[in-house]
């Protein structure tokens, strides 16, 4: 299976020094080749990016620790599929 943010994830990479350099400490908002919006929590950067995004894709990483497992992939976003809230 390809990976939907595969385009977002190489963005962040190629761009890590002078992304960490511009947002110490942030999660950044990432959707395509764009820098949509820094952030002090993941779950920030995740709710405003299914504001403005919709079902996505975009991604949400920490400069600080871009292949980090504790910031989610939500594949359901990047494919379409709605979140639910359960109680």
């Amino acid at each position: 299976m390809n990976d939907p943010l595969a385009t977002e994830k190489a963005h962040l990479k190629e761009r890590l020094a002078e992304l960490s350099e511009q947002y110490p400490g942030k999660y950044l908002l990432i959707q395509g080749e764009s820098v949509c919006g820094a952030y002090e929590t993941c779950d920030a950067g995740v709710k405003d990016g299914v504001r403005r995004f919709g079902s996505g894709p975009f991604l949400v990483r920490s400069v600080l620790r871009p292949d980090d497992a504790e910031a989610p992939d939500i594949p359901a976003l990047a494919v379409g599929v709605p979140l639910s809230a359960r109680p």
